[in-house]
């Protein structure tokens, strides 16, 4: 049987192979200039392919924890952006570089935001205890 986990991220890369086999099949049919770039590229498969499913899933609930579906995020989004980065230039590898460091940068702000609650509950607990 298919897990749930694996069934959403097959319906992510299913939607992945219709999005570009449209936008080839459209390009196509109206002659219109050829759509792929870098970018594109980069922003489908990490939005759709990466992140929205484990953003959904994280969402939703599952047997792995909201912070694991981060890391998984950002870990997958700096890997694709070095594979994708290869083939941009000027603006576009700007980009890709900047939607990742902006990745990174708030993954680490919420890890720093879960370390900060967490210190805050140790520290009411023992004052709790302190008074008791």
């Amino acid at each position: 049987m298919v897990s749930r986990e694996s069934r959403v991220l097959l319906v992510s890369m299913a939607l992945i192979a219709v999005i570009v086999v449209g936008l080839e099949v459209v390009t196509a049919a109206f002659g219109l200039p050829h759509w792929s770039s870098p970018l594109f590229g980069f922003l489908l498969v990490v939005g759709l392919g990466v992140a929205a499913p484990q953003l959904y899933l994280a969402a939703t609930g599952s047997e792995r924890s909201t912070v694991t579906r981060l890391r998984i995020v950002v870990f997958l989004t700096v890997v694709f952006a070095l594979f994708f980065v290869g083939g941009a230039s000027g603006l576009e590898r700007l980009t890709i570089w900047a939607i990742t460091g902006l990745t990174v940068v708030g993954w680490f702000g919420y890890e720093f935001h879960i370390a900060y609650e967490a210190a805050k509950e140790r520290e009411s607990a023992e004052a709790v205890d302190r008074v008791d």
